[in-house]
């Protein structure tokens, strides 16, 4: 019998075969009383000192909220023969710009289950793939169709896109007249940048379909009309001269089919024709014709609708002012009420609001750093109560 190699048996092994069978060096810190308390102390005073930086931090935006879902029924002062509404906002402590302008809307359940499957995202991204019918528009049922023509967007959700608009204007304490607020509402601003990055492309309604009939002929292109490139918007607005909205015209093509009164969608000169009061305007005097640059199912609005919300109290970002409101300034807010949520016993608001590191105002986190931070300063003075006890 040849004798065992004792020597070859036990030499060493590489970092690997340490590592499978358990047999790297490790070290562990015996914690003494003393180590523990300082430990629990350090934490402690970290973590209020981040709770009150936060707490500061939420103190100092400025946030005013109006609720308006049953402010205008019933009254005849606050809501003019155009259907548009107004309430008055002062303005209690400076707010610097930035400042955010977000809707809220609560009681309405858009994670709820058969809503949030209703929409067809490839129609949306792909200009090829926006030429598809049934049956394979199945993903947007119960919306897919409206007559003979196959919705463009199809879906529950975009079907109920937020559709309210506000015209505000201000005035200065101690001023006479009132001036136009200027929010800027481009997709850029209000919506995420991965949502802009090819994720909503526009069809365009006047290339032909077929048979000689263009896409907004063949589909029931109904967002243009709520998203034009071209908006009339009124400039001069006063308490003397309330806004009365001016809405893009429809006409019906040789087909028979009523479609958004506009043309050269896809040129840099669109035009659009209009409506005041139910009858043709033409965009002049105290209005102007602008072109929108985030038209269609390319609107910043739609878009940010289209994300969808995980809670049924949500806000959505509606527009940014670059102008800061001093304290005592009013404002006057019209509101182009079209969004309905008493069908569904819910409410809506319009929120304007500074930011800061954290966004919105939220008090609970800080709250929360100061709670973990005061119960570790509890463990330090027990321990600390328990090592000299001993």
């Amino acid at each position: 019998m040849e004798p065992l190699n004792i020597k070859e048996d036990v030499k060493p092994k590489g970092r690997w075969h340490q590592f499978t069978q358990q047999r790297l060096r490790a070290w562990q810190m015996i914690l003494s009383p003393g180590k523990v308390v300082a430990l629990f102390m350090i934490v402690g005073v970290v973590f209020v000192g981040i709770g009150i930086l936060l707490l500061m931090a939420s103190e100092a935006i400025v946030e005013m909220f109006q609720d308006y879902s049953e402010k205008f029924r019933g009254s005849s002062e606050l809501w003019n023969s155009t259907k548009v509404g107004y309430f008055d906002m002062t303005v209690q402590r400076d707010m610097e710009p930035p400042i955010w302008v977000h809707y809220q809307l609560e009681g309405f359940h858009q994670n709820h289950r058969r809503y949030i499957q209703s929409r067809d995202d490839l129609q949306l991204r792909d200009v090829d793939l926006a030429l598809k019918t049934n049956p394979q528009l199945s993903a947007c049922s119960p919306w897919i169709q409206t007559g003979t023509r196959f919705n463009y967007p199809c879906g529950l959700v975009a079907k109920s896109v937020f559709n309210d608009s506000y015209t505000i204007i201000y005035k200065e304490r101690g001023a006479t007249n009132y001036s136009h607020l200027q929010v800027d509402d481009s997709a850029t601003t209000i919506a995420w940048a991965a949502d802009l990055a090819g994720r909503y492309k526009n069809l365009n309604p006047e290339a032909t379909f077929g048979e000689g009939q263009q896409n907004q002929e063949h589909f029931n292109m109904w967002l243009l009309e709520r998203f034009p490139p071209v908006k009339c918007v009124q400039v001069q607005v006063s308490p003397q001269n309330p806004l009365v909205p001016a809405r893009v015209a429809t006409r019906v093509t040789s087909t028979g089919t009523r479609v958004a009164d506009c043309k050269d969608y896809m040129s840099s000169n669109p035009t659009c024709n209009f409506t005041r009061n139910g009858k043709p305007f033409a965009c002049s005097g105290a209005y102007e014709a602008q072109k929108v640059k985030d038209w269609g199912t390319e609107s910043g609005h739609f878009i940010t609708w289209m994300r969808i919300a995980g809670l049924p109290t949500f806000r959505k970002a509606w527009g940014k002012v670059n102008t800061k409101l001093t304290a005592g300034t009013t404002l006057r807010v019209y509101v182009e009420d079209n969004f309905p949520v008493l069908p569904f016993y819910g409410r809506k608001a319009l929120m304007l609001s500074t930011s800061s590191v954290l966004i919105g105002r939220n008090s609970f986190l800080g709250y929360g750093y100061i709670a973990v931070g005061g119960c570790c300063l509890l463990f330090g003075l027990v321990f600390l109560r328990h090592s000299l006890a001993f």
